[in-house]
């Protein structure tokens, strides 16, 4: 994926590869495996954006739509992600990215995802996000200061983010994304790749297990090399 990808994505409707969302995610409204998705549009942002990992030459990507409140989407942190980021992503084969999908009837996980866009300000994103999923009791007691101490954040600076509107608003823009992308389950997934600068990708909802990600990941990532 080259540099200029973040200006020359734009939605593309594909056929949605979609599990049964009440055995593997969290859902706030039904969707048919039929349905058309969008894949979103502007999937990438600033290289400096803490949610982005992987080169930003692989020429696959994965954009995650997650619920830091949502069961299944801490299984798939805990059991699938590790896998991925070691084998594809630091790899350089692809990126990554992840968005916020805080799902109505979950109380806690717009401000626990608040909390974690304010830890990736001071670089600890990824640390603060898997420590959130390990333990999700956290998440109603308001022990986001505590958690941020841990990880030596500035917790003034951590307080003054959470409190910041602009912080709320963003999070918000990624579930307007999803939505607009027909997308209301979590964890999902859309996995595609660029072709003559548009991305192309399918819909894999639910926390699926490593295989079914490295089916649909080799088989993109043969096709890049045809």
């Amino acid at each position: 994926m080259n540099k200029n990808v973040a200006s020359t994505l734009r939605a593309l409707l594909v056929p949605a590869l979609v599990a049964l969302a009440g055995a593997t995610g969290c859902a706030s409204t039904a969707r048919t495996a039929e349905a058309p998705v969008a894949a979103p549009a502007a999937a990438t942002t600033a290289p400096a954006d803490q949610r982005i990992l992987g080169s930003a030459d692989a020429q696959v990507m994965i954009i995650e739509f997650t619920d830091l409140q949502c069961p299944y989407c801490a299984r798939f942190a805990r059991d699938t992600w590790p896998l991925l980021r070691e084998r594809y992503v630091d790899t350089g084969k692809v990126r990554f990215a992840t968005r916020d999908l805080p799902l109505p009837f979950h109380a806690f996980a717009l401000p626990a995802a608040v909390a974690a866009r304010c830890a990736g300000q001071q670089g600890k994103f990824w640390e603060y996000r898997e420590a959130l999923f390990r333990d999700q009791s956290l998440l109603g007691h308001e022990r986001y200061a505590e958690l941020a101490a841990t990880f030596e954040l500035d917790t003034q600076r951590f307080e003054s983010c959470r409190a910041d509107p602009a912080v709320l608003k963003v999070v918000r823009a990624d579930a307007a994304l999803a939505a607009s992308s027909g997308i209301a389950s979590t964890p999902s997934f859309v996995i595609g790749r660029v072709v003559n600068g548009e991305f192309e990708g399918e819909v894999i909802a639910g926390a699926q297990p490593y295989e079914v990600f490295q089916q649909r990941l080799d088989s993109l990532l043969q096709q890049a090399q045809e």
